[in-house]
């Protein structure tokens, strides 16, 4: 099913084959397109050419049945009516067969949710975990989570800049895998942002200008603005309008030296063409600068998170030579050829190898004492940059054949620049595009009373162009030996060329360039038999050609020779199918889903080793089954799921493909208690299980001195390192990054839209690293609160984080662990003056 493999070197004939490749891809693309065409706007079924247009549209509003009646919101409390996030068939979320929470621009406004890590306030099954403190991606079911533009999935964004949530007008996140029309996604989860756009909540345009600027001022020196605006238009008779978004940030950070400036600009425009023609675009830039990578505080001891006491020490022996800014390449090499053992060690511990200390990795006894550590010092250097680039282009043109017909054709672009360094010794390029171009076309019809259908059938052509650079591999690094507690030397500071002009020509360890296309072609349907049995189902095939070299010294580590062209092709299909049962009371559902996607790299690149071994495509499947229910109106609304899922990943630092299991239960609660005041509440059971390695052996880890087998003070000058199998852990292991539990429970407050509160809770229980006696971080509850006034027609809000100034930590992604922790960030507040016109 996945295909044939081809090695060799990519010569010009190479290049035409693609070429022609592509074009006959391209072919195939508009083939499909002007097969459903042809077929759907001459089909029909005897049923529907029998029923009047009236009895039609009847029927059609049974299938979109409104969930909520009258009720007011002032708040944003209330579900999303009906959501195609899921499935791209809008049906009513109560009667939407899988977990998914939607999140208006109402409630992040409310709630104060400003970035991924904020939506444990609202959405289950989601944590702050840190994939080193920046949060691009969030972590949803114990995985890093997709985020989609659209429908569209974006460049992979794991720590290289935040998601701009304030841009979006709602937002949807769904747990489990996307619906076979939006790609073959991971299972875990996934956000999918809708932009601001002069579009009114019901579909409508916009009547007249408005705008809005804002102004807040916080904690730490916390300076943002915004400055928002509609205009509708009339463009050749036809109803149109302009949407514009603009947000600058330019502050401190609870974590000292970190001063992370952003600019995210969006323009939105729709517009009626006529012959049942509407045109929607969005462009949308993001520039970030500042959001620092940060592993947060290294020399992890339980004595440290349980007494504050951190190991402060100096190394015996410098690295760097005198004169020197930082340690260059040629110095660690000639400090690692005197070292026993070496500076950077790989140990075996299950197989009685453990560290060797040296009079590098060794710290001077005379300088060795225990301090006490603030949370806000951690591993950030003036050294360290982190910045991105990112333009996104969205195009979609839609056409309502007659009431129950419509056809859309859509374009989605984004480039991703972007360089990270760390001054431990970590740095990544990445230059990345990506383009989709999607056909779809859907239809509802009915066959008498008895049977209700919905259709999607389409298909999409998506590429890849990826220039991913890693500096990772080639063991020139160590995030132990600065001593926290004492400004940084060039004894602490590795291989920093990244200020001065040419790091474009700088030796990475890893360069590959990988060329991905995807021709797939997609059906959904979804029917409702005797208005309450439904069965929603989707398959997608998918026809992958992949390319794929490594120009890097450090090519070969996995054992393949990646410096020659990998190329393969392979066509998998991806499939759910889902079963519920519609009533008033409480709809009951059952889940099952397979999806093939690919495993790529941070910079969505997939490695040549991947292909070399038939492991480029991973496979991910889900059980998930649940009840939900929205009475009152839609007042109230409540949801329970339990699920067990797993998951493959790319294993960055070794290559290797790993896998995850996750099961637990899930709960949401929404309600409206009177039009003025709302209540929300979430509820988390999961647990979170590393799988055995198969053929490989497990992920890779950083240790702690200890955990290889020396006391601290002999080896926070080096590195140690290893993978599961061995560490003894074989046979899979529990990941303690996720919480076994958690929680939120919130209450907003709205008089009349003149003053409003709101207050909640967010808990989390114990997290800690995966290894046996590694440190384990205690369980934490934080308090949120706020209030907002309207004073002569200017909005001011004021909010408190951390209320009670709680001291907590945040356990780090997988690899980082078990040697290092992110202090949670203390209270913070922030005040906003807000005006609209």
């Amino acid at each position: 099913m996945f295909g044939t493999i081809h090695v060799g070197d990519c010569t010009a004939s190479d290049r035409a084959v693609a070429k022609v490749k592509r074009a006959w891809s391209l072919v195939r693309f508009v083939s499909a397109g002007v097969l459903i065409l042809f077929t759907y706007a001459n089909s029909g079924s005897p049923a529907a050419a029998e029923t009047t247009t009236d009895q039609s549209s009847a029927q059609d509003t049974v299938i979109e049945a409104v969930i909520v009646t009258g009720t007011k919101d002032l708040i944003g409390v209330l579900q999303e009516q009906d959501s195609s996030a899921v499935f791209g068939i809008d049906k009513p979320l109560v009667e939407t067969p899988r977990s998914v929470t939607a999140i208006s621009d109402q409630l992040l406004s409310r709630y104060d949710i400003k970035t991924d890590y904020d939506f444990t306030a609202v959405a289950a099954g989601t944590y702050t975990g840190s994939y080193f403190g920046v949060p691009g991606s969030l972590n949803v079911r114990g995985t890093i989570a997709d985020t989609y533009f659209m429908g569209f999935q974006e460049i992979t964004n794991i720590a290289t800049y935040p998601t701009p949530v304030d841009a979006s007008s709602n937002i949807e996140l769904v747990r489990g895998p996307p619906s076979p029309m939006y790609g073959a996604g991971q299972i875990g989860g996934y956000l999918n942002l809708i932009p601001k756009s002069a579009l009114a909540g019901d579909a409508g345009y916009l009547t007249q200008p408005t705008a809005a600027m804002s102004l807040t001022y916080g904690s730490y020196n916390q300076r943002e603005g915004t400055l928002e605006g509609a205009l509708p238009l009339t463009l050749g008779g036809h109803q149109a309008g302009i949407y514009g978004f603009l947000e600058g940030t330019d502050s401190d950070s609870y974590y000292i030296g970190e001063h992370p400036k952003g600019l995210t600009a969006q323009l939105s425009f729709n517009s009626e063409l006529g012959s049942n023609w509407s045109l929607s675009a969005t462009a949308q830039f993001i520039n970030s600068d500042g959001y620092l990578k940060d592993v947060g505080w290294n020399r992890v001891t339980q004595n440290l998170i349980d007494n504050d006491e951190y190991i402060s020490g100096t190394s015996l022996t410098p690295i760097v030579q005198p004169g020197q800014q930082y340690i260059t390449i040629a110095d660690y090499m000639t400090a690692n050829a005197k070292a026993a053992g070496g500076i950077q060690q790989y140990v075996l511990p299950a197989f009685g190898v453990f560290a060797t200390p040296n009079q590098y990795t060794e710290l001077n006894p005379a300088t060795v004492k225990l301090v006490k550590l603030s949370p806000r010092q951690t591993e950030i250097s003036p050294d360290d940059i982190n910045r991105a680039n990112t333009p996104i282009l969205y195009v979609g043109l839609t056409q309502s054949l007659d009431d129950l017909q419509t056809l859309k054709l859509e374009s989605f672009t984004q480039y991703l620049d972007a360089l990270n360094y760390q001054s431990s010794g970590f740095a990544t390029l990445f230059r990345t595009v990506v383009n989709e171009e999607r056909i779809t076309f859907n239809d509802k019809r009915n066959f008498g009373d008895d049977i209700l259908l919905q259709s999607v059938i389409g298909a999409s052509y998506r590429y890849t162009n990826a220039l991913s650079d890693l500096y990772l591999n080639s063991g020139v690094n160590s995030q132990d030996r600065w001593d926290l507690s004492q400004p940084q030397t060039p004894d602490d500071i590795f291989n920093a060329v990244f200020h001065v002009p040419g790091q474009d020509g700088y030796t990475w360890d890893n360069a590959t360039e990988s060329h991905q296309s995807d021709f797939g072609i997609f059906i959904m349907e979804d029917a409702l038999l005797f208005g309450t049995f439904d069965v929603t189902a989707g398959v997608r095939d998918d026809n992958y050609s992949l390319k794929s070299v490594d120009n890097g010294p450090y090519a070969s580590i996995s054992g393949v020779n990646q410096s020659q062209w990998y190329a393969q092709t392979a066509s998998p299909v991806s499939y759910n199918v889902s079963f519920s049962l519609k009533n008033p009371y409480v709809v009951p559902y059952l889940t099952f889903a397979r999806s093939y996607s690919l495993n790529v790299d941070q910079g969505d690149a997939v490695i040549p080793s991947l292909i070399a071994g038939k492991s480029a495509i991973g496979t991910s499947t889900l059980y998930e089954a649940g009840v939900k229910t929205s009475q009152l109106d839609g007042r109230l609304f409540a949801s329970v799921d339990v699920y067990r899922q797993q998951n493959q990943y790319l294993d960055v630092r070794d290559d290797g493909i790993d896998s995850q299991q996750s099961e637990g239960i899930e709960g949401e609660l929404r309600y409206l208690a009177t039009e003025y005041l709302g209540l929300t509440s979430t509820l988390t059971f999961q647990n979170v299980r590393q799988l055995a390695e198969g053929n490989g052996t497990g992920p890779f880890l950083v240790l702690t001195p200890a955990e290889a087998g020396i006391p601290g003070t002999q080896g926070y000058g080096g590195e140690f390192e290893s993978n599961a199998q061995f560490l003894g852990l074989q046979n899979g292991y529990a990941l303690h990054t996720t919480p076994d539990f958690s929680g939120s429970l919130f209450a907003t407050y709205d008089n009349h839209g003149s003053w409003g509160a709101t207050g909640g809770i967010t808990y989390d229980s114990s997290t800690g690293g995966s290894l046996p006696g590694s440190i384990r971080l205690p369980p934490y509850a934080l308090v949120k609160s706020g209030v907002y006034a309207m004073i002569h027609g200017i909005r001011a809000d004021f909010y408190v984080d951390n209320l009670f100034d709680r001291r907590y930590f945040i356990a780090e992604y997988d690899v980082d662990s078990n040697a290092s922790v992110l202090p949670g960030v203390g209270r913070e507040f922030h005040i906003k003056l807000s005006k609209s016109f």
